[in-house]
């Protein structure tokens, strides 16, 4: 009996049933994706991680040293170093290296290096996963330059500068555990052996050296490098951990899972809301029945049986369903990871894991519907056989008068009227209106922030129009100061910064001495917005960034002193501002000029500039580029695109997708909550209808109300994502380095063109879903 009470339900409810299965399809779609990205980016990273055998502490070193004192450093400290080995690089100027139709890679941000395969470890690979055998005449491209500039296996790349020419043959992308990533500064490109042996006979390029070392198992990482330090040996660059790499390399992946997994989360909520809705409708239809079955002596528990077995049936359909579809979704997702990680993810962990999804939204839709199901005990069988439960309760008296209405036409009113007369009924509908504008909003917001030249702010760069980095080359001084007086005498420049950044040794909290990079320069001309404090103005200031003042770095606060050796002395910087940086780790800092340049450690020379009104930028910037050749030149907004590499690109997929799924659920949704008003509302209708209302004035009365919910709905929805979203972005952020993030909002897509469509989108349902229930036959529904 209750196996066909059920079917018959099934039947009789075909709108609401659909409804509800569509949303708790798409939760377990992309709860189960996102856990299966999860699983595919710990299966990828073990693997990469297994196969590359990536340093544990990597010191970028420019300069002459001794390798022999690093072999001496090496054997003295066995219980903690199991290899030492140490890359040598030749870096080039994008400039220098050309392909296609006569184009370069002078734009891009990244240091280009020319190296050959490691002995020991730090393997680089192909892509799969194999160490990378590279033939003479024929070089590996990181998949980076791959991606940006659409270089295909089989095109040829050209070396050429004033000391060397040659062409090379791509033969291979190299996938580089410790370089993949845009937010690390270089690229390693491999060469054959001979290749490369006569590009360092020739002094082709700047040398640069990798010193990387391989710890034992359990070894403190930190011990070691204090170690290195105290030893005096080669630091002219920055100290990497092996962790840092690790965290670049899942950030994009990572992050896409979180997003994915907050609008899953989101569908949850309003799957157990159309749950509830659903069965608002049933119990206002079945009402009577349920009379009749607590009067024959069917027990609540059997009762509640009849509606719970269905929301059973439903999820388990669902979340197989859901579950099988996740594995084509997630292909929507993973192209980034199969790329830059593993080309295959055909392991076993995801199919374990994803079952998590199914089973706890499973488990969430039963708790909840046992939860809205205890309205059936507060039906008595006499009251069901005599009224509809739903009208039941206190009656209210409203102001909201017709006779007092000056300012909208009839039917308008009515609709809002009614609104205020029963906005208990309608706050369900109100509340998914949020959620879904909220899953519009934050998307596009998030994209449009990383899109804005002010996202510079949050890379510890001031907002200016141009930015120029000084290649390291052999006349790199002079051409700094060059530079500098050309930009003083032209009139196209409206102001300008230059800035140099050094290594240098800080006293950590434990007494012992860390590398820090420290920038000095003016740093009022395109200041920063500070966490706390201000940009340090006099001698013996300092700013540091978020991720350095936290407790497991320098421990430092607005007004502290801060202890730093330049130039073989010490000393006391007091720290007046803390910063956002996503850049290097998070950890640097700014100071006066008065600590002067550590001229043994210097690693980048920088000026930015703003042009004057009416100048091109771009012509600008193919100027300066012309004529420095060791010079980067990039747009502010450039250079954080190419920082933050494809996350954008990803970002992107997830707005379209935020979009679609929110558009979906509202049209469900509306049409759903539509059918359970006009069910319920069936009698007065036809009242309406009798005293010579015709179907369009009753369709305008509920398009009133239903689009005033909507406007509200869009409002708080868009105030929730400016204020609410900022929050968990910058929670989200805040272990890369910001804090604090602001979200761009752009006012004409999130108040104009966003609210539009989406009153666009529920007005055509409200006109599709009144349009039959309107129409029915008044002498049967004024039988009842």
């Amino acid at each position: 009996m209750f196996s066909k009470m059920v079917r018959n339900d099934f039947l009789r409810n075909k709108v609401v049933t659909t409804a509800v299965f569509v949303f708790i399809t798409m939760a377990v779609i992309l709860a189960a994706s996102a856990i299966n990205n999860i699983a595919n980016l710990i299966q990828s990273m073990a693997e990469l991680q297994e196969r590359a055998v990536p340093a544990d502490i990597t010191q970028m070193h420019s300069g002459e040293f001794d390798q022999s004192k690093i072999d001496q450093f090496t054997e003295e400290h066995p219980e903690y170093i199991a290899m030492q080995e140490t890359m040598v690089l030749l870096t080039f100027d994008g400039s220098h290296i050309h392909f296609g139709a006569d184009q370069t890679m002078a734009g891009t941000v990244q240091d280009i290096s020319f190296v050959v395969q490691n002995e020991k470890f730090d393997f680089i690979l192909d892509l799969n996963n194999e160490k990378l055998d590279v033939q003479e005449g024929e070089v590996a491209v990181p998949i980076y330059f791959m991606q940006q500039y659409d270089l295909q296996i089989g095109d040829t790349i050209t070396v050429k500068n004033e000391r060397y020419e040659k062409e090379f043959v791509i033969s291979e992308y190299a996938r580089d555990f410790e370089m993949n990533s845009s937010f690390t500064s270089s690229k390693r490109f491999v060469l054959n052996q001979t290749d490369y042996d006569e590009m360092l006979t020739m002094q082709a390029g700047v040398l640069e050296y990798l010193i990387e070392f391989k710890l034992q198992d359990g070894a403190d990482s930190q011990a070691v490098q204090t170690a290195y330090i105290e030893a005096g040996l080669p630091a002219n660059g920055p100290t990497v951990g092996g962790a840092v790499f690790l965290i670049f390399n899942a950030l994009s992946d990572a992050a896409v899972a979180m997003v994915i997994i907050l609008i899953s989360i989101l569908l949850i909520i309003i799957a157990s809301l159309c749950i509830r809705l659903s069965f608002l409708a049933t119990l206002d239809e079945d009402v009577r029945e349920i009379g009749v079955m607590k009067a024959i002596g069917i027990s609540k528990k059997d009762i509640k049986k009849v509606f719970l077995n269905k929301y059973r049936i439903m999820s388990v359909i669902a979340g197989v369903i859901g579950y099988l579809l996740s594995f084509v979704v997630v292909n929507l997702f993973n192209g980034n990871m199969k790329l830059y990680l593993s080309s295959d993810l055909s392991g076993n962990l995801k199919y374990v894991l994803s079952l998590a999804a199914p089973l706890l939204i499973y488990l969430m839709i039963v708790m909840y519907c046992k939860k809205v199901l205890k309205r059936i005990d507060n039906i008595s069988a006499v009251e069901a056989l005599r009224s509809s439960v739903m009208d039941s309760g206190k009656k209210r008296k409203y102001r909201l008068s017709l006779m007092k209405n000056h300012f909208f036409t009839t039917n308008i009113y009515m609709g809002i009227r009614d609104v205020w007369k029963r906005f208990k009924l309608y706050r369900l509908l109100f509340f998914i209106f949020i959620v879904s504008t909220f899953m519009v909003i934050l998307p596009i917001n998030i994209y449009n922030t990383m899109n804005s030249p002010e996202f510079s702010t949050y890379m510890g760069i001031g907002k200016s129009d141009m930015r120029i980095d000084l290649r390291k080359s052999d006349t790199i001084s002079e051409d700094f100061i060059k530079l500098q007086e050309e930009l003083q005498n032209d009139a196209d420049i409206e102001k300008y910064a230059a800035h140099i950044t050094s290594s240098y040794q800080v006293k950590n909290t434990e007494g012992s001495w860390d590398y820090i990079n420290i920038e000095i320069g003016d740093f009022s001309v395109f200041p920063l917005k500070y966490l706390e404090g201000r940009a340090p103005e006099a001698e013996g200031e300092i700013a540091i960034s978020y991720a350095n003042a936290s407790e497991d770095a320098l421990n430092r606060k607005v007004g502290d002193d801060l202890i730093v050796k330049a130039g073989g002395k010490e000393q006391t910087l007091t720290v007046t501002g803390i910063y956002q940086d996503i850049t290097n780790g998070g950890k640097t800092a700014k100071a006066h000029t008065s600590l002067g340049i550590n001229p043994e450690a210097v690693l980048w020379y920088v000026v930015t500039m703003d042009v004057a009104p009416g100048v091109d930028t771009q012509e600008k910037m193919n100027y300066y580029q012309t004529n420095y050749d060791n010079a980067q030149v990039n747009d502010i907004k450039d250079y954080t695109q190419q920082t933050l590499g494809n996350i954008i690109d990803q970002m992107r997929t997830i707005v379209i997708g935020g979009i679609a799924i929110a558009f979906i659920v509202i049209i469900l949704i509306t049409a759903l909550f539509l059918r359970m008003l006009l069910s319920k509302d069936m009698s007065q209708i036809a009242i309406m209808r009798s005293i010579g209302l015709t179907s369009q004035n009753i369709r305008h009365q509920y398009m009133a109300g239903t689009l005033l919910i909507l406007l509200l709905g869009i409002i708080v929805g868009v105030l929730a994502a400016n204020y609410l979203g900022e929050f968990l972005v910058s929670m989200a952020m805040s272990s890369m380095g910001a804090a604090r993030i602001e979200l761009v909002n752009v006012v004409w897509q999130t108040w104009l063109l966003c609210p539009l469509a989406l009153m666009l989108v529920v007005g055509i349902t409200i006109y599709v879903s009144c349009k039959v229930t309107v129409q029915d036959d008044l002498s049967v529904i004024l039988r009842r």
